[in-house]
């Protein structure tokens, strides 16, 4: 059971790595305070991909490329930017913009295609009739709920 424990732990601290962006360089370039960004990148896992389809009266099963979905998190983000320099004596010390984590779904795209010929007919002596053929694409889907707080203090 602690081997269990001891493997799922890296799996699930993979969700995002995080991510140091220096900004210091623009203190001496632009002679005023950087602000600080904290961020991580989103680690892709991809899921089981879609069963192919069999139907009567087809030769080739539907979805003959599957659709594969893709999970993640956005990490959370933040921003904080100081405004003395900026705006003077305004006030306003500075901006603070946070993103919160948020879930993103989304998944390949996908193909369908059908054969010009149907199963055997038996008023056709068991010989496959002929059909217009098909082809069908699938979307890709991709689905989240991302959202942002913007304060000043």
């Amino acid at each position: 059971m602690a081997a269990a424990t001891a493997s799922a732990a890296p799996a699930e601290a993979a969700e995002h790595a995080p991510v140091a962006i220096p900004l210091n360089g623009l203190e001496w370039a632009l002679e005023t305070q950087a602000p600080e960004l904290s961020t991580g990148v989103p680690v892709p896992m991809p899921g089981k991909p879609d069963r192919p389809e069999v139907g009567e009266g087809r030769l080739l099963p539907g979805r003959a490329l599957p659709q594969v979905p893709i999970g993640t998190a956005l990490p959370a983000t933040r921003v904080t930017a100081p405004l003395s320099d900026v705006l003077g004596d305004a006030g306003l010390e500075q901006l603070d913009v946070t993103a919160p984590e948020s879930d993103v779904d989304t998944s390949t795209p996908g193909a369908s295609l059908d054969a010009p010929l149907t199963g055997p007919q038996p008023d056709h002596f068991g010989l496959p009739g002929t059909k217009l053929p098909q082809a069908a694409l699938h979307a890709p889907l991709l689905r989240t709920q991302p959202g942002a707080v913007v304060g000043l203090s």
